[in-house]
């Protein structure tokens, strides 16, 4: 099967060397635009997202390489979310990745299009959605569960039996405690420790203190 990574930069970057981790070949990464400055080796690019969409889905594995970003205006998942349902309704399989250095329970579940990056951790009875980046040095512990197109970001802590919805945001080095909820489309922005549920779409930021 071919690899193609579909996006062209950091998120991408960071997919290409986790695949590199387990000695495999991507045969190339697609998107609106080529390497620029920070250009992979022995990467090509091989053109637009239509140059993917022609090619039989019985050949090929895709990989998200669209990143994201949160603020305080919400979750900005949508281009992410939009490229795995494109490809995924025109049939094409995107297989979880799982980086060489992360460490993931033999019992916990990773559906179509999970990312687990360097240094993370998954324990016992968690699932983990579809479409979900565990960012580098991230911990899930046990039956924890994580909503589609979600992004747990690096250094986050999710504690035994938190629930996360879809595409939510749990920002650099947050906590949420035990058996905490965490709702659909909310932003826990860097840094937060969660002692109460989070509700749908909320967005919890640290405001910066005036001087």
């Amino acid at each position: 099967m071919k690899v193609i990574v579909l996006g062209t930069g950091g998120h991408a970057r960071v997919l290409i060397e986790a695949f590199r981790s387990r000695e495999v070949s991507v045969f190339g990464v697609a998107g609106p635009d080529s390497f620029g400055g920070a250009a992979m080796p022995s990467v090509d690019f091989i053109g637009h997202d239509e140059v993917v969409a022609a090619m039989n889905p019985s050949e090929v594995w895709l990989v998200n390489g669209c990143g994201n970003k949160a603020s305080a205006q919400g979750p900005g998942l949508s281009e992410r979310r939009r490229l795995y349902e494109k490809f995924s309704s025109l049939r094409f399989k995107f297989p979880p990745v799982v980086h060489a250095c992360a460490v993931v329970a033999t019992d916990a579940t990773l559906e179509d299009g999970s990312q687990v990056m360097a240094g993370a951790i998954i324990q016992s009875g968690a699932h983990i959605g579809r479409n979900v980046i565990l960012n580098t040095g991230s911990i899930v512990e046990h039956d924890c569960s994580i909503g589609a197109h979600s992004h747990i970001a690096p250094g986050a802590v999710l504690c035994g039996a938190v629930k996360v919805g879809e595409e939510a945001h749990v920002g650099a080095g947050a906590i949420i405690l035990q058996g905490r909820f965490v709702g659909e489309g909310a932003v826990v922005g860097a840094g937060q420790v969660i002692r109460s549920n989070v509700a749908n779409s909320a967005v919890l930021v640290q405001l910066p203190t005036s001087s």
